[in-house]
């Protein structure tokens, strides 16, 4: 387990974003993640499905953190993919 990244595994589905939404602490601090949802998908079904395959989005998010890609504000958004 990486100690420097927790996941907190609060998903909800974020309206004005389309997107999941959750959060993590990195090095004490917390962050926003919002993972857009694909086209043709339900909010219900996004979400469920986002937390289905969480292993695979706690992936994600780590490498789009070693890549730089978090906002000046600490929101990181990934694209959702099917």
């Amino acid at each position: 387990m990486n100690q420097q990244l927790i996941f907190n595994h609060d998903h909800q589905f974020d309206d004005a974003a389309v997107a999941v939404r959750c959060s993590i602490l990195q090095g004490g601090l917390r962050n926003t993640v919002y993972i857009r949802m694909p086209e043709g998908w339900t909010a219900e079904a996004w979400l469920a499905q986002v937390r289905e395959d969480s292993f695979f989005w706690e992936d994600e998010i780590e490498l789009a953190l070693k890549k730089g890609q978090l906002d000046p504000d600490g929101s990181l958004w990934l694209d959702g993919a099917v």
